[in-house]
């Protein structure tokens, strides 16, 4: 399987970034804008939308809540025609009223003792 960064080249911008976005030193990589929806498949099934994207990870909002520290599979579909499925895992949520905000980290696989 290709590294994330190469398999999410298509989905990140290739010019500037949004500096409004980028937190300086809190965030190990720069984040773009993304409009794109995700699909949860597991621990549990969900639906969303991506915020941001960076090579590091994903912020998303989802309509439902996932536990810190747990390994979702999700899909993020770009386009009708380009869809990509990535592991991450939850290193933040909120609660909204209208769903959740979730920071997701990718991994390169899921690992057994998460969930």
């Amino acid at each position: 399987m290709r590294p994330v960064p190469e398999r999410l080249s298509s989905i990140l911008p290739k010019g500037g970034v949004d500096i409004a976005v980028h937190r300086g030193a809190r965030r190990r990589f720069r984040r773009w804008p993304l409009d794109a929806e995700i699909e949860l498949l597991t621990p549990t099934r969900g639906a969303g939308l991506a915020i941001n994207a960076s090579v590091g990870g994903l912020r998303v909002a989802v309509d439902m809540g996932v536990p810190l520290d747990h390994v979702c599979t999700l899909r993020v579909r770009t386009a009708p025609d380009h869809a990509t499925v990535e592991h991450a895992r939850v290193v933040w949520s909120q609660a909204r009223p209208d769903g959740y905000l979730l920071g997701l980290e990718f991994i390169t696989a899921p690992s057994a003792e998460k969930h």
